[in-house]
Order: C-alpha cells, then structure tokens, then sequence
C-alpha cells in the first residue's frame, strides 16, 4: 500500500471531521480543503472530486466488511447441502468475534458509509447486502422445503434486520456488547423467518 504524503492525509482528516458533521452531501469541499490548509489546486493534485475523497475514506474497509461477510456465506459450504439450514446459525457465530473486532477498529468509515453516504455510491449499501442476503438465503429454504416465504416480505424482513444491525454497528457499544446484541437479533430473525416459513408450508401443503 502506498503511503500517502502529510498533504493527503491532512486533507483526509479534515474530509472526515466535515463528511461526518454534515454528511457527504452537505459537506463543503472549500471548507474541507481550506480547513486543511490548502488550495483547491492541492487537493486536485490527489483527488479528482469529493466523491473520490469520500471513496479514499471508505473504499477499503467497504471491501473488507464485503468480504468478511462473504467468509460466512460460505462457511455455509462446509456442510452438505440438505444440511446447511439447521448450521445456518452455527455458520454464523464462527464468525461474530471477528465481526466484533471489525466493527470496534472500522467504527468512524462504517458510520460513514451507513449513515453518511447520501450522493455517494454508498448510499444502497444495506440494500445491496440485502439483495445478496435473498440471494444465498433462498436456495437453502428451498432445499429445507421452506420455500414458501413471499420474496417481498422476505425482502421486507431483511431491510429490518440490516437496518437493526446498522444502528448497532453505528453506536457507541463495546465488542462484547455487540457480540450480544448481533448475537440476540439474529436468533430474533432467523427464528421468526423459520417459524414463518414452516407455517406457510404447511398452510400450502393443507390447501
């Protein structure tokens, strides 16, 4: 990784102070520059616009916390696929440690891509983890026989859950009170999404 020169990264400090006050798009790139202590011809120099200022901001750990969230996935994989419903929770809490850790050490960028990203290529981030969620959730309820689960209130349930957990990653709690609290919402969801679809199998079955 190159490292950047004392005038990126004070011109780095001051997009964060005024990305994180106002917002992406009420942040005021004159302020930002000048509050740093340089010209616009400087910040030219290193970033083409704001937007690619808040991208050298976030751009990393948005990648990273893809990732991680792709290591659960497909710790689902690990078992045979008749079998991965019932280890779906298992599969999960492997991870949450690390989760955890992500979390405490990514706070202030995670704060800026959750609540911070309006005009930005952030701003659909929950909704493109939920669309990924229905994406690898759905063919293990099919295989479970729980296919019964209408996809927009599917969809409906995932918003809530990513929108519970969003409020968790963005406030104030330390690392084993976010391992409960990630811990105790997933149980909420993943339990009600079950008993859901088991109730509507057989209600299909009964027809």
């Amino acid at each position: 990784m190159t490292r950047n020169s004392s005038t990126q990264e004070a011109i780095l400090t001051s997009a964060r102070r005024h990305f994180m006050k106002h917002g992406f798009k009420d942040a005021s790139l004159n302020r930002i520059v000048s509050d740093a202590g340089f010209t616009k011809g400087a910040f030219y120099g290193y970033y083409k616009s704001k937007e690619e200022l808040f991208d050298a901001l976030v751009e990393q750990t948005s990648e990273e916390l893809v990732e991680l969230l792709g290591s659960i996935t497909s710790g689902w994989s690990a078992y045979a696929e008749a079998d991965q419903m019932q280890h779906l929770d298992e599969a999960f809490f492997q991870q949450l440690p690390r989760l955890a850790d992500f979390i405490v050490s990514h706070r202030d960028d995670l704060r800026l891509i959750l609540t911070k990203a309006q005009g930005t290529r952030y701003e659909g981030f929950t909704d493109s983890l939920v669309e990924n969620n229905i994406e690898h959730i759905e063919p293990m309820l099919d295989r479970a026989g729980l296919s019964g689960v209408d996809r927009d209130t599917y969809r409906l349930l995932m918003t809530a859950y990513y929108g519970v957990l969003s409020q968790v990653v963005t406030g104030d709690y330390g690392r084993e009170r976010i391992i409960r609290m990630i811990h105790d919402v997933q149980i909420v969801f993943q339990n009600g999404i079950l008993s859901l679809a088991k109730q509507q199998d057989t209600q299909e079955k009964a027809a």
